[in-house]
Order: C-alpha cells, then sequence, then structure tokens
C-alpha cells in the first residue's frame, strides 16, 4: 500500500524546488546543454515609436508635477512662504515624481529592445548583456507561436521583473522572422505546441496518396 506520507512529501518537495527556481537566477548553459538557435528581436521601428511615447509621457508628467507645485510657489497655508533654500527641495519633488513613474516604463523598454534570445536543446533563454534575464524549461512547456513570436510558459518560469506582463508570465522570443522554425525545434525538444497550424489541405492530399501508393 501506498505511503501517504511519502507522497505529500514529494509533493512538497516538488513544490519547494518551483519556488526556489523562480527566485534563483538560471544558470548560463553547461555541459551536455547545446544551443540551438540564437537571435535578437528586430524592434527598430518599435523602439523609435516607444521613444517618441516615453518623450511625451515624461513631458506630461512634468508639467503636472510643475502645476501641482506650482500654486505653492507664492505661499500656502500647507508649504508656508517658500524662500530660495526651498528651490532645491520643489526642484527634487519634481524630479522625483517624474522618475518614479516614467523611470519602469523606460526600463521594461530598452530590456525589451535590448535583449538576446537562445534556444538549447533544454531551455528558452533570454539574456540582457551576460546575464539571464528569462528562463523556461522546455520538457513540457506551453508553447504559442505566430509569425514573429514564439513564447513559453513552464513550470518554475524565471523572469525578471522588466520582462513581466499585465497578463500571464511568460518567456518570449519576440519580433523574430524565423519564428515557426524555432517553434519547432522547441517542439522536437519536449515543448508543447498548443497553436500548431494545421498541414496544408494539398499536403494533406499528397500524405494520403502516398500511403495509398504504398498500401
Amino acid at each position: 500500500m501506498a505511503n501517504p506520507m511519502g507522497a505529500g512529501e514529494a509533493a512538497a518537495d516538488d513544490t519547494s524546488a518551483i519556488a526556489r527556481s523562480r527566485t534563483m537566477r538560471p544558470e548560463h548553459p553547461g555541459e551536455g546543454e547545446a544551443i540551438l538557435w540564437q537571435g535578437r528581436p528586430a524592434m527598430l521601428r518599435r523602439k523609435i515609436l516607444e521613444l517618441l511615447g516615453f518623450l511625451i509621457l515624461l513631458g506630461l508628467l512634468t508639467w503636472l508635477a510643475v502645476a501641482l507645485i506650482q500654486p505653492h510657489l507664492t505661499g500656502s497655508a500647507f508649504a508656508g512662504a517658500p524662500n530660495a533654500q526651498a528651490l532645491p527641495l520643489i526642484l527634487a519633488m519634481v524630479v522625483g515624481m517624474v522618475l518614479i513613474i516614467a523611470l519602469p516604463v523606460w526600463l521594461r523598454s530598452s530590456a525589451r529592445a535590448r535583449a538576446h534570445y537562445m534556444l538549447t536543446n533544454r531551455r528558452a533563454l533570454v539574456w540582457l548583456g551576460n546575464r539571464i534575464v528569462g528562463e523556461a524549461k522546455l520538457f513540457g512547456a506551453e508553447m504559442q507561436a505566430s509569425v514573429s513570436e514564439v513564447s513559453f510558459e513552464a513550470q518554475g518560469l524565471w523572469l525578471d521583473w522588466r520582462l513581466k506582463d499585465e497578463g500571464a508570465d511568460r518567456v518570449r522570443f519576440e519580433q523574430i522572422s524565423d519564428a515557426m522554425a524555432v517553434a519547432a525545434m522547441a517542439e522536437e525538444h519536449g515543448a508543447r505546441w498548443l497553436n500548431r497550424p494545421e498541414d496544408p489541405p494539398e499536403d494533406k492530399a499528397q500524405g494520403l496518396s502516398r500511403g495509398d501508393s504504398g498500401s
């Protein structure tokens, strides 16, 4: 008879292993891990649009910060009568408000644009410089692919905060030209391709005819 305590301990070990994998930065590919594909996102147009959007956002936030503080520059019951010594503090408040809101947006956008993607026979990896900022283990991972993107969702998925989304967290290979080929390689090494395109009708017909001719 199976030991229920042993099963519970095994489940607890699996849970703790997943929790550790979510907090510890992944290791670089080592012995026995072959690199199948590497690439970078083609995001020049997107980077320009995001830069323009960031500058517009920065301008709006600066205007808002100044508009909020301006009534107090001439004196108020809340701020008193400001003098020359108050000017650095006022400027620090304006700059601080802009940075708190705008800096995370810029860091996220910059990280996605500078990312380097790598597919090995075990993992899908996203790099920034010499650091891994995203990892999904291929075996058993749920994968979706489109013409220009491949995304992986797996147990123990590891993501840097700059790559996290408001929706489901995924390791994404964005804006790549050979997405379908990358997805096919990942499927060969254990990923489950959820939205795999069906064979074209003519390919099915040819397959049937080959099967008929062999019988």
